[in-house]
């Protein structure tokens, strides 16, 4: 019991102490604050009213103790704020100054002010002009004038445009200058630099390397419009294989067709019998049907002489038909010792210098009797191939049994062509219409062809050689030829001139699809193989390329040329 009452006793001494402290604060900031300082009395209950910018006001009020003084007001000085876009000079505004009147305060509201403390005025700290072209990339930006002088007062170097990269040009301007940005970003004057004036030097702008499209070029791309097919087989006796790889143009692929010129030859020498020259003429009078109206022939028809249709390659109307039908039927077989010579006819139907808005194809029908001699072969062969140069496609039609067919084959392969030869005479025509069939449509001429391996160790080599590439015909497809010494994917692109644009294909060749090759293919790489020694023997005359010929060609049972 006397415990708890003791702790009653200090509780309330602690609370009574507690209340005292608290009176005598509220009685302390009641005279003392500021807020609650008044220079005049005013009533309890009105002081809850009264704002607080209402008692500043008051407090701060001017009293005068001389008689006669005026009160002053001090009124802070505006100014307008006038914003200017960059890179203008900023001049520093200086603070605004309150002048403060002599006044002389009651000593109470001395007293009061004396605990107010009275901060000093807020000034801007001073701001350097600002340059925009220290913060632009010089490299890159050029400044255009927005009053350009006059072009004879340019450098000629600058009116043409060829300046160096890296040698800026100093250009004289008036002072001071007006400058704009790119695209009319800021434009307003410049102040001048300080000290003697200075040509402005203008940064160059970067000339950037910028790819051109393949429109710029010329060029067309039709990767997507060939499906490719290749077949191989190992090759014989060495290391690698040989493979024939098959461009097939889509059904749907639409191509401007390259005019063509024909020229079809006939052999009417006393070696060719009656009844072979007039399937020959009936096979040329039907092919003449399928030409169209933008196509061009001629008929020439030799032995010791040579008689033409017409000097030139004429239109294939209708009325030209019904003259070519009439020249065919006057065509008969020459005399008994009449011979004839192969070189005068195809020099004449070689065009003039190089035509590349047609292709110029010869069909020329004999048995290659005059190829007997080595001199005739030598000249039809080596310098006929070399004025030819390409310009002229030569197809050769004889009959199986003909001597000199391999002959005649090596020279149509060196001029982009091939030989036919149908086993009776009644296939000469079925042969002449599939050739036309085949070849009526041609898209690019001056083909050429190129093989990437993806492996550097991959080694490719393609036949034929350029110069002898055939042109590329819509309704054809295109066999190229080649070896490999590893079976590693490669890309493959072709190139062909096609009226004056560029026909570019490409194709990425992988063997994982690709089919086992016969001995066709075989025999096919060494008929290529043999063109390049024949070309051998025919600028030196060493028998030794014939018998290396010989004994690439014996195990597929085919004829060597030249014998």
């Amino acid at each position: 019991m006397h415990y708890s009452l003791t702790k009653r006793k200090i509780l309330s001494v602690c609370i009574a102490a507690s209340l005292l402290s608290h009176v005598i604060s509220l009685i302390f900031l009641q005279n003392r604050s500021f807020w609650t300082a008044s220079l005049r009395p005013l009533p309890v209950a009105s002081l809850d009213k009264t704002e607080p910018n209402q008692i500043l006001r008051e407090s701060f009020q001017e009293r005068t103790e001389e008689a006669g003084s005026e009160s002053v007001e001090a009124q802070p000085s505006r100014e307008a704020v006038r914003f200017m876009p960059l890179p203008c000079k900023i001049e520093p505004v200086a603070p605004p100054s309150f002048p403060m009147p002599s006044m002389t305060l009651a000593s109470d509201v001395k007293q009061e002010l004396a605990v107010v403390p009275i901060r000093p005025p807020i000034a801007l700290p001073p701001v350097e002009p600002l340059n925009l072209f220290d913060h632009l990339p010089k490299d890159l930006i050029a400044l255009e004038p927005l009053f350009p002088a006059p072009a004879q007062n340019l450098p000629a170097r600058i009116a043409s445009r060829q300046r160096p990269l890296t040698r800026p040009l100093p250009i004289e301007r008036a002072s001071p200058p007006l400058i704009s940005f790119p695209h009319s970003l800021l434009n307003c004057p410049l102040p001048d630099p300080p000290g003697s004036a200075q040509d402005i030097r203008i940064p160059e702008l970067l000339h950037l390397p910028e790819f051109p499209s393949l429109s710029d070029l010329g060029t067309s791309s039709y990767s997507e419009s060939f499906d490719t097919e290749i077949v191989f087989a190992p090759l014989e006796n060495e290391e690698g294989y040989v493979f024939a790889l098959t461009l097939i143009p889509h059904p749907d692929l639409q191509l401007p067709k390259i005019r063509q010129n024909y020229t079809f030859l006939i052999d009417r020498s006393n070696s060719i019998q009656k009844e072979r020259l007039i399937a020959v003429k009936g096979a040329i009078a039907k092919a003449l049907e399928d030409l169209g109206v933008d196509d061009n022939f001629n008929i020439l028809a030799f032995d010791s002489k040579i008689d033409k249709l017409s000097p030139a390659p004429i239109p294939a109307t209708s009325c030209a038909k019904q003259a070519a039908r009439r020249f065919l039927d006057e065509i008969h077989l020459g005399s008994f010792f009449s011979t004839s010579n192969l070189t005068k006819p195809l020099v004449m139907a070689v065009p003039s210098g190089s035509q590349e808005d047609a292709v110029h194809t010869a069909i020329l029908f004999t048995d290659g009797e005059p190829l007997g001699k080595k001199t005739a072969q030598r000249e039809l062969a080596l310098d006929w191939t070399a004025y030819n140069c390409g310009r002229l496609a030569l197809y050769t039609i004889g009959l199986g049994g003909d001597p000199h067919l391999a002959t005649l084959d090596a020279i149509s392969g060196f001029n982009r062509g091939k030989l036919l030869y149908p086993p009776t005479k009644r296939g000469i025509k079925r042969k002449l219409l599939k050739l036309m069939k085949g070849i009526h449509f041609p898209v690019a001429v001056n083909m050429s062809v190129t093989a990437i391996p993806r492996s550097p160790q991959t080694k490719i080599a393609l036949y034929p050689k350029p110069e002898q590439m055939p042109a590329l015909y819509l309704n054809e497809p295109y066999v190229i030829l080649g070896t490999t010494t590893r079976l590693d994917n490669f890309i493959l692109f072709v190139q062909g001139k096609f009226q004056d644009r560029w026909l570019n294909i490409r194709k990425t060749v992988s063997f994982v699809n690709a089919k086992k090759g016969e001995n066709s293919l075989k025999a096919e790489f060494a008929v290529q193989r043999a063109y390049a020694l024949y070309e051998k023997y025919l600028r030196d005359l060493d028998p030794s390329h014939l018998a290396e010929a010989r004994a690439l060609l014996d195990p597929h049972d085919l004829q060597a040329a030249f014998q």
